[in-house]
């Protein structure tokens, strides 16, 4: 199974806009692994999770080829993680493509709604919503999905997603705070590959309620080696870094050393 990481920075990127902040300041200056777009991942080459503001960045200087994604798995309805205006580009005369084209697109109630109310009437004609709710696991083609609940707001059913193939298993664990306890009795039947994390408050835990920091990072992996649901093979990687807790790549890369993660940055690529 090969993951690519097309955006590794929160709702406001690296740097942000509009920022004078002396770190997205230094951002602007030395460039490389340090710019951070929109929250987005592929996972091998049809299956993409979730669809950000810089989508069309992705696909220009990124490499994503969105003509060969058939399937999108949206965690929530923030506009970080699922921008429905841009979806309208798989439309005539946006976009020419052939009869049978379709995206299949993967979420909760809100991420439906937001197609209807964004695309309007005749959207099924390229685009097939699929609903999702936590802890009932569906079929996408060899890939067997199980949707759990995020620890994130309150005005929806967030989800986290575990996504698995030929033995090996990935958890695409962000936005989330600590996982609420049902999610971990689901985690518990698992055995994990590859662990990915958010980590939006990086070296500042509990900033956020409904994000993690480097020590809940921390807190997970040691609960899930003690329990059995990974071992020391397993890739802990952070990712959705935001703008105010300097997420310089280097920076990260020696704050997770000590805890054996690694810090997700645009254009990663991994095979598990």
């Amino acid at each position: 199974m090969k993951i690519h990481f097309y955006g590794t920075g929160s709702s406001e990127g690296f740097p942000a806009l509009f920022c004078e902040c002396e770190y997205c300041r230094t951002a602007r200056k030395i460039g490389g692994k340090n710019i951070r777009t929109r929250s987005s991942a592929q996972i091998d080459e049809s299956l993409l999770i979730d669809f950000s503001p810089d989508t069309y960045a992705h696909e220009v200087y990124g490499g994503l080829d969105l003509t060969k994604i058939k399937y999108l798995l949206v965690t929530h309805s923030h506009t970080d993680h699922f921008y429905a205006a841009d979806i309208e580009g798989i439309f005539p005369p946006m976009a020419e493509t052939s009869p049978e084209r379709k995206l299949e697109v993967y979420g909760n109630e809100e991420i439906g709604k937001l197609l209807k109310d964004t695309l309007q009437k005749g959207y099924e004609s390229k685009v097939d919503f699929h609903r999702t709710e936590s802890f009932y696991p569906f079929q996408i083609e060899q890939y067997t999905v199980m949707p759990l609940r995020a620890n994130h707001m309150q005005s929806e059913e967030c989800h986290l997603y575990i996504i698995s193939r030929d033995g090996r298993t990935v958890l695409y664990g962000q936005d989330s705070a600590m996982f609420p306890e049902e999610t971990w009795e689901e985690l518990k039947l698992w055995k994990f590959s590859c662990v990915i994390l958010d980590c939006t408050s990086v070296d500042r835990d509990n900033y956020f309620d409904c994000h993690m920091g480097i020590q809940d990072n921390a807190r997970i992996k040691e609960r899930m080696i003690k329990e059995g649901m990974a071992d020391e093979d397993t890739k802990f990687i952070a990712t959705h870094f935001a703008h105010t807790f300097a997420p310089y790549h280097e920076r990260l890369t020696e704050l997770f050393r000590p805890y054996g993660i690694i810090p997700a940055y645009d254009g990663m690529e991994i095979e598990i």
